[in-house]
């Protein structure tokens, strides 16, 4: 991952270094127990533009038209499959097409990339860029009217979002774009390009599942390895202080971390304000096989029993219940009380209700520590992540922790956080 942070320290070098040019090179290196993707590069200097904004890669509101982008973002849908399957079977993907990009382990620096090859393939993609992404970067709206915050049960999880999958493969065509327009020294064209991609990824992470965010987070990387091509070439303008203007962090993942950090109760309504909920012994038992059922749809649970027919399914649910009760149950109702709760009060729950009070609060705890690593710098987050770890390796069903789990909800949902603090 190439940090903007990064782009604008390099920026910061524009004015200062004069040298002759050549390509941009990757590199990993060692740094502590992260590993850096290090560019090698070098720059010439050129003066600042005037006015200072000429280049953005952040459009001026007062420069878009009202109206939704998602409509026309559908529509480039439509006809991105055949496009691409059209400009794959003219160009080899895996010796050509893959590299032109700019990206992967052995990326075509710009000096030689074939041009014609890539007019030609950017020609069979410019209809799509030209009839639907062209006009969708000039409207000011972007609403995908998902409804995702009305979601529950294993719909949270099941929900399919292929539509946002397909945006890397728009991210690398608008790609290849510019840099043939860095090639052909049509800095503008290649500016205007990179601001359009930078904005899909943007518009990408609007959903709020973290899935999305990543996706975003990908195709901001896609169009980062783009401008810093753009610097490495000889006369390209000083791109400082269109570098300052991006957001930082160009990808926000926060929200996303809030909304699936509430996808426990989303799931599971079972454990949702379990503590202040009425129901009959008989109703916290039924809910609790169903939360055990809906577990084993989501593939949690799915080596504890068959996956036969929906009666077999609750067959199996009840056993499961029953087995997890017996291991779980006193060891919930000795925390509660040992956590405050009246021991009368207690004693008298459903043996559902317990397990469920007892469930939310561990959730909510590994919950909230998952979300305070977003609020501390990278590197103190790394330290808290691995903390973290080494809690939930106590904390599995059937561990030794004290704050050890009785449904499997925090191993389920939680680990997978940590991919995206590192991505960000």
């Amino acid at each position: 991952m190439i940090r903007h942070s990064q782009l604008f320290c390099l920026a910061l070098t524009l004015g200062i270094t004069s040298t002759v040019r050549a390509d941009v090179t990757y590199g990993k290196a060692k740094e502590g127990d992260t590993d850096i993707e290090v560019v090698r590069m070098t720059v010439t200097p050129a003066a600042e533009p005037v006015p200072a904004l000429r280049y953005r890669l952040v459009p001026r509101d007062f420069d878009l038209k009202a109206g939704n982008r998602v409509i026309y973002y559908y529509r480039a849908e439509l006809e991105l499959d055949s496009t691409m399957k059209a400009i794959r079977a003219k160009f080899d993907e895996e010796k050509e097409l893959g590299h032109w990009y700019g990206t992967g382990d052995e990326p075509t620096p710009i000096s030689k990339l074939p041009l014609d090859k890539v007019r030609k393939a950017n020609a069979m993609f410019e209809p799509l860029y030209r009839g639907y992404l062209q006009p969708a970067f000039e409207l000011s709206g972007c609403d995908w009217e998902l409804g995702v915050e009305r979601l529950r049960g294993p719909d949270v999880i099941s929900f399919l979002l292929p539509e946002f999958q397909n945006s890397r493969e728009i991210a690398r065509m608008l790609s290849l774009r510019t840099r043939l327009a860095i090639a052909e020294h049509r800095y503008a064209d290649a500016v205007e390009t990179m601001q359009q991609n930078y904005r899909l990824g943007s518009d990408v992470a609007r959903v709020p599942f973290l899935v999305c965010g990543l996706i975003g987070i990908a195709v901001d990387s896609i169009t980062n390895h783009a401008l810093l091509d753009l610097i490495a070439n000889p006369d390209s303008p000083n791109m400082y202080w269109a570098i300052g203007e991006l957001p930082q962090p160009p990808i926000d993942l926060r929200l996303s971390v809030r909304f699936e950090m509430d996808f426990g109760p989303r799931m599971f309504p079972f454990i949702h304000n379990a503590e202040t909920t009425d129901h009959s012994p008989q109703e916290w038992d039924r809910l609790f096989v169903q939360t055990i059922q809906d577990l084993h749809t989501v593939g949690s649970t799915r080596t504890l029993f068959s996956d036969g027919n929906i009666t077999e399914q609750r067959v199996g649910a009840g056993i499961t219940a029953t087995a997890i009760a017996l291991a779980g149950y006193p060891h919930a109702k000795e925390w509660l009380i040992a956590n405050g709760m009246d021991r009368e009060r207690v004693e008298k729950m459903a043996v559902g209700q317990v397990i469920a009070i007892y469930t939310e609060r561990i959730y909510r705890r590994f919950a909230d520590d998952w979300e305070a690593v977003w609020q501390v710098p990278f590197p103190q987050a790394m330290d808290l992540m691995r903390r973290l770890n080494q809690k939930l390796d106590t904390a599995r069903p059937f561990g030794s922790g004290e704050d050890r789990e009785v449904l499997p909800l925090v191993s389920l949902l939680l680990p997978a956080l940590e991919a995206g603090r590192s991505a960000q």
